[in-house]
């Protein structure tokens, strides 16, 4: 048996060695498998170790469940074997709590910022179409670097402009960079934009003055379909042929671009010709990523509403799509094998917050400052954070997937529920093959991939 990646080390001293006993045995439920030349290779979601077996001890795994035998040993000892009676479920809700008390956050880091609501694009779809239209005051700019500057602590800070359309307010980020900036907090930040108003001169001034380095932009279809879908207000030419020669220009300038596909039963169609025409303009493009999200149902101008039948259809085409951008070479790679997460995303975490435009703090984008849990002023009001932490009752298939120790369902998350098999097949798949290119990296290098704490990575995904 050989470690190919190393398991988290606090996971390990919670999670001790198991000792064998005289007793049926079977396999841990949160492993993922797949096949090298080697051998058979194992992860452990739990703990985050990967190892290789060898023919004989892929036999002894294979052979499970099965009466306690020597040969389990070490499968045992490292939580890939467990007794037939073990409750994984339980075992993982009771290291999330522990994880969560030993690494409390002491500073807040990581920054939502809306420097408006205002939006020069009608989407149907729009989940804002019923937010108050606001805009930061110069008072208000002032005092968010203040704020910033007392509850980070003199760390350096992480910032996400958002909107409406942050680059509507171009003139209050650059403010508030400059705030940060004679404040002496180091700050890096990404965007997600539309990308209409960005040209040349901005995305040199995004690049020195925001230190922005992504930018995530939604494709609603073709050049038509995204024109008719984005309805612009007075626009001034083509937003189609506008948004694509600003990627360019975004990657060119050395900033990432990540394009979100947004999928409904409206566009799927027309989604995959325009990955082609993705493909032909941006294949090999250092710096670009492009991934698919079904829209929300029930929001917007002109809701959708799904049946049963319909969602299972989007959910189709959505790993139907994501399958071409990969054959296309546009899905961006995963970085990461699924980890023991012990927070969801800004929402739980305590050291995010998201700032609207009136000085409201939040904790998720995806609601408006009426869910606020205070404000940069007074701060926030502990009761309401709190029902940011609250889980949704799981859900009892969930207890059996072996990506139970990622997911996390919170109850005001517009994700929560919304998993599928079709959904899982597609992960696992993708999941094995990380794991396989993780072993070719180990025998490249000769020794066990080693990274960073992944349970401590991510702090404000969202």
């Amino acid at each position: 048996m050989q470690t190919i990646k190393e398991p988290v080390k606090n996971i390990s001293l919670i999670w001790r060695h198991q000792t064998p006993e005289k007793t049926v045995y079977r396999p841990m439920k949160y492993l993922l498998k797949a096949q090298a030349e080697d051998g058979t290779l194992l992860y452990n979601v739990v703990t985050s170790e990967m190892i290789l077996l060898d023919s004989n001890e892929a036999k002894v795994f294979e052979s499970l469940p099965a009466m306690y035998s020597p040969e389990m040993d070490e499968l045992i000892a490292r939580h890939y074997v467990v007794k037939e009676d073990f409750e994984e479920r339980k075992s993982v809700q009771q290291l999330r709590a522990l994880l969560k008390k030993l690494n409390p956050s002491k500073r807040v880091t990581g920054f939502t910022i809306l420097p408006t609501t205002e939006c020069n694009a009608r989407c149907y779809y729009c989940f804002e179409s019923d937010y108050k239209r606001c805009t930061m005051t110069k008072e208000i700019v002032s005092d968010v670097v203040d704020y910033i500057a007392k509850v980070c602590k003199g760390e350096p800070v992480e910032i996400s402009w958002f909107g409406g359309e942050p680059l509507v307010g171009k003139k209050i980020i650059s403010q508030i960079c400059e705030g940060l900036k004679q404040k002496g907090i180091a700050f890096k930040s990404s965007m997600v934009s539309n990308a209409y108003l960005f040209d040349e001169n901005l995305i040199k001034t995004a690049k020195e003055e925001w230190a922005l380095s992504n930018v995530q932009i939604t494709l609603d279809g073709t050049e038509a379909v995204y024109n008719e879908t984005k309805a612009y207000v007075n626009p001034k030419d083509n937003p189609y042929k506008r948004v694509l020669k600003n990627i360019d220009d975004l990657l060119n300038g050395g900033i990432s671009v990540s394009i979100r596909l947004n999928v409904s039963n409206k566009n799927i169609d027309d989604l995959k010709i325009l990955i082609d025409e993705l493909a032909e303009r941006f294949s090999g493009r250092r710096g670009l990523g492009v991934y698919s999200h079904a829209v929300y149902e029930d929001v917007g101008f002109d809701p959708l509403n799904y049946d049963d039948s319909a969602r299972e259809l989007v959910d189709e085409q959505t790993i139907a799509i994501d399958t071409k951008l990969r054959e296309k070479g546009l899905l961006g790679s995963l970085a990461k094998m699924p980890y023991l997460r012990y927070m969801n995303c800004m929402a739980d975490n305590d050291s995010c917050r998201i700032i609207y435009p009136d000085g409201i703090i939040g904790k998720c984008e995806n609601r408006s400052s009426e869910d606020g849990i205070g404000d940069i002023y007074h701060d926030i009001t502990n009761e309401k954070m709190d029902a940011w932490y609250k889980t949704a009752n799981d859900i009892p298939d969930c207890y059996e997937c072996c990506l139970y120790p990622y997911c996390m369902n919170l109850s005001f998350c517009p994700e929560t529920g919304k998993c599928s098999r079709n959904k899982k097949e597609w992960k696992t798949n993708r999941y094995a093959g990380l794991m396989q290119r993780t072993y070719l990296k180990y025998k490249n290098n000769g020794s066990d991939v080693k990274e960073e704490d992944p349970t401590l990575a991510e702090e404000c995904e969202s």
